[in-house]
């Protein structure tokens, strides 16, 4: 193993580290693209090892948010920095979930960047199985940026095959949308789908106080309109 093979793998896993914590805040994604672009462009690296690089360093970080949250507990989040990441609302919101169906956040969060460092740090300071978080964790860093990496390294065959115009004018713009698309679709299912309003309320969404929720003194001219669209 080549002096420059380990200063790419050690890039790869600084990359990944850092941004894992938000420092800077770049989506983890990005990171992976790179560890991909640097096995594509220096055959003097391996790919196991890059690979391995990118979840070493993204597990290392997550592990560090959770022990950040474990040893502050719920006062963590009364720091203001810590409201800016996750608002009081959310987290709460994101709390009742959490006993109940805790692996599942801890996957859905892996694809809502905005979420990923709340949903660690809430882990910790909830006290949740630790053998769980890093058994999620493991599971993403195999087969998530196992995905991730060996697409990006197709991407970028293609690139050395039709060109860099093709990738810039096509592929990027597609896949991009393809990703804010999906990143939309995720937000929703999280808020959750707003309850239908009652066909028996006003579209003020409710009937006033002490009055009935149906009108029979309405009923007659109601029939006769229904006939008259009919006959129409």
């Amino acid at each position: 193993m080549t002096t420059e093979a380990l200063y790419w793998y050690g890039s790869i896993f600084l990359w990944l580290f850092l941004t894992g914590i938000g420092i800077p805040p770049v989506p983890e994604e990005a990171g992976i693209l790179y560890a991909a672009g640097v096995y594509a462009l220096h055959p003097e690296t391996w790919w196991p090892l890059a690979w391995a690089a990118c979840g070493v360093g993204i597990v290392s970080a997550d592990c560090v948010l959770y022990g950040v949250g474990r040893k502050f507990g719920p006062r963590l989040f009364e720091y203001r920095w810590v409201q800016k990441v996750l608002s009081t609302e959310r987290r709460q919101r994101l709390e009742g979930r959490f006993h109940s169906h805790g692996m599942k956040l801890l996957v859905m969060a892996r694809f809502l960047p905005p979420l990923r460092t709340g949903i660690f740090l809430i882990a910790g300071a909830a006290r949740y199985s630790f053998v769980k978080f890093l058994t999620a964790d493991l599971v993403y860093a195999v087969v998530g940026v196992g995905a991730l990496f060996f697409g990006g390294s197709l991407v970028l065959d293609l690139v050395h095959r039709v060109g860099y115009r093709a990738i810039w004018f096509a592929v990027v713009p597609l896949v991009g949308y393809g990703l804010y698309r999906y990143y939309r679709y995720l937000k929703k299912r999280e808020a959750g789908a707003a309850p239908p309003v009652s066909v028996l309320q006003d579209p003020a969404g409710g009937v006033p106080s002490g009055q009935p929720a149906t009108d029979p003194a309405g009923a007659a001219a109601a029939m006769r309109e229904a006939k008259t669209a009919l006959q129409d």
